[in-house]
């Protein structure tokens, strides 16, 4: 047997509140809590969820340093297709979750909104399935200011 990869099992994004970031990825990403897990203290600060769909797990670990000091950044982005992108858009709208437009990205089509922490999710479709009307679409990705204490911007 080769060594190799088979897939991701799973993301940790650290964040400054564990129950304010559980509430926001819950109701925006739709996540299914998996598991907790508690420090040497009997305090949850960590905690497993399903992406539902995705075959992949979603982790949240409390450590305000981590989640400050990774403000701003892209660790990482969820795939979608291009009609999934006009969902999401609808979707976030609905929350009230500000995002920035679909625009083309080196690989298709991609999207973006922060996290309560200001952390940036994207989103990428590959161009097979981005509507034609956005197919000649070019831009950047710049997303706003960071989210407030109650996940919104403002």
């Amino acid at each position: 047997m080769e060594a190799g990869v088979s897939g991701v099992h799973h993301v940790k994004i650290w964040v400054s509140d564990l129950a304010l970031s559980r509430s926001w990825y819950e109701r925006v990403l739709g996540l299914e809590l998996r598991t907790s897990f508690e420090d040497d203290d009997g305090v949850v600060r960590g905690m497993a969820f399903d992406v539902p769909g995705a075959g992949l797990q979603l982790a949240l670990r409390e450590n305000p340093e981590l989640a400050r000091a990774l403000s701003g950044t892209d660790p990482f982005a969820l795939q979608t297709t291009g009609e999934g992108l006009d969902a999401w858009a609808a979707h976030l709208d609905a929350l009230g979750v500000p995002h920035s437009p679909v625009v083309r990205a080196s690989a298709g089509h991609v999207m973006g909104f922060l996290d309560p922490d200001g952390l940036q999710i994207r989103l990428y479709a590959p161009d097979a399935g981005v509507h034609a009307a956005r197919a000649g679409q070019a831009g950047t990705y710049r997303p706003g200011p960071a989210p407030g204490p109650d996940g919104g911007r403002g």
